[in-house]
Formats: structure tokens, sequence, C-alpha cells
């Protein structure tokens, strides 16, 4: 027994010792609701740029922040960014960088009622969401910049992926975005489900009271109507006199102005209808609108070729769209 408290009780033989066996894991208790607790930590330096790396511990939301500086102001200018958005969370869990224990950032944490919460140095673990995410943030940023990505695109696309992915240690494995917005994310995935029907609510209350107040009243027009229409130019307008071409809205109309040569989209509120005289209509022989098939191209960009678009110009009254 001597002997081995001898030994115990070297500092020789304890300054060289190998690091005791490790003490049975404590987890972080589970929080009750989003940005009870986050975690924060940087990432970097990647290309010159660090990321401030937030993470909600109750829905697993993320935020990625690109950063030059990594100082207490800085960092406080992007938390502040994020917090308006989210608001103040109770407890900040964060490594012992200088920037993060400085008496500046204490300070905005006491102010704001933020519980700051340190991890002992040198002890990753203690901060482990954070820690695990930049691993994870870092190896998928490779793999897409990898294909040639830029570096922004590349945290966006991870982000959303991120966002929109079910995770298992959510509430209910749920995505991050649908515990905190309350709602799953449209991505490019929900263009393989079929469209959901879209139906309209009309707020007929509050488009009654509107038309009551400003005496507004129903006004349609038809395709090859005569219409004065406002153009704006140089921050004034004017009435042109042009012809309708087709109804593409509610209230929308294609317009055509002929000393223009021009197509432009004008609002029902933007055109008021066009009366000739006797003499006028007279001396003007009937005719349809002609417009050149260069401007439509170039005005509204369609895909439709050349000979669909001579084919529907040659239709009477009938919708170019």
């Amino acid at each position: 027994e001597s002997i081995a408290h001898l030994v115990r009780t070297c500092t020789d033989c304890a300054s060289v010792a190998k690091t005791s066996n490790k003490t049975t894991l404590q987890s972080w208790p589970l929080p009750e609701k989003p940005w009870q607790r986050v975690h924060i930590d940087f990432a970097g330096p990647v290309d010159g740029w660090f990321y401030l790396i937030l993470v909600d511990a109750f829905n697993k939301w993320p935020e990625v922040v690109p950063t030059k500086r990594i100082t207490t102001a800085a960092t406080l200018a992007i938390l502040q960014g994020i917090f308006a958005r989210f608001g103040m969370p109770e407890t900040l869990v964060s490594d012992n960088g200088r920037q993060l224990v400085s008496e500046e950032f204490e300070r905005y944490c006491d102010s704001n009622g933020i519980l700051h919460l340190k991890t002992p140095p040198f002890h990753p673990q203690s901060n482990g969401l954070a820690e695990r995410f930049v691993d994870t943030f870092k190896r998928t940023l490779k793999k897409i910049t990898a294909g040639g990505e830029a570096l922004a695109q590349a945290i966006d696309t991870f982000l959303l992926c991120y966002r929109s992915t079910p995770c298992r240690s959510a509430p209910e494995g749920k995505t991050p975005a649908e515990v905190l917005l309350g709602r799953p994310l449209r991505t490019s995935l929900d263009l393989l489900k079929p469209p959901t029907p879209f139906h309209k609510i009309e707020n007929s209350k509050q488009e009654k009271q509107f038309n009551q107040q400003h005496g507004a009243k129903a006004r349609h027009y038809q395709p090859k109507d005569r219409v004065w229409a406002k153009v704006y130019k140089n921050n004034d307008w004017s009435w042109q006199p042009g012809q309708v071409l087709e109804r593409v809205g509610r209230v929308i109309y294609n317009v055509w102005l002929p000393t223009k040569q021009n197509l432009i989209r004008s609002h029902c509120n933007q055109m008021k209808q066009r009366c000739e005289s006797d003499d006028d209509a007279a001396a003007k022989p009937s005719q349809s609108v002609q417009i050149p098939l260069d401007i439509l191209l170039e005005s509204w960009d369609w895909e439709h070729s050349r000979s669909q678009l001579k084919q529907l110009l040659m239709r009477p009254h009938r919708s170019l769209r």
C-alpha cells in the first residue's frame, strides 16, 4: 500500500501520465421553444473569409454570415442583424474566442438579458452543436464548389437544402424551417409535385369600401378597342393614342401605340376610351393592327417560333399569349 500511495502522490509520475478516462456524457437540456438557446462559432478562413455560424438548439435552424473581420464590433453587428429577424435568445453558448469574452460583448449580453455561457478552453465538445455544424458546413462547401459553383451561391444552396431537410433531432422530425417559420420552404423538389389549385379569397368588404370612397366603377376593354394610354417618360406622362391588343389580367392590357411603334402593358386606370369624330373615322380606312414581328419578339421575349406568331397575328379577336 505504501508503494501504491507513493506512486499516486508522485508529481513526476502524474505530470507524464495518460489522460484519465472520459467522464459520463452530460447532454445539454432540451429547449422547449425556438431561440431559447443558440450556439455560435466561427469557421474559416476560407478564401480570406470567416463565417459566423449560429444554430438554434430547438429546431436546428442555421445562420451563416460571411465577414472579413472577427472583432467584437463585427461580431455584434452580425448578431444584431440576426436578432432583428428572430428576436433575442435567452441563452447564447460560445467558446472563449477573444472577441466573445470581451467586456463589450458581455455588456451587450447583459443589457439584452442574454445569458452568455462559455465552454471550457480547448474543449470544443462542450459546444458540440456549433462544432458539428461547422464541420458539416466546411465539407459540404467543398463538395459544392468543386462543381464550379461560386462560393456565395454555394452557401445559399447549402442553407436552403439544410433548412428544408427533415431533422431527426428537431420536434416531430420536421425541417428547421417548419419548426421556426411554421411552413416548409418551397424548393425545386416541389416541381415534382402536381400544382396545388389556387383559390382566391376575395376581400369583398375592403373592395366595396375602396370603390365607394374613390367612386370606382368597373371598366373593361375588348381587343381592337381604341384607347388613350398613359405613356411615362422622364418623370412625366402624356396621353398617347393606342389600340387594345389583348387582356392579360383582370385589369391589365397589352396596348399597341401606332405613333410610337411600341407595345406597352397598361393598367385599366392608365387607360381611357378614345372617341373619333365622324370626319376622322371616314378619313381612315378600317384596318386591323399590324405590329412588326421583331418588335413583338423584342418587347415580350416570346418563345414561339416566327411561323406560330404569324398565325396568331392573323387570327382576329384572339389572345396572343
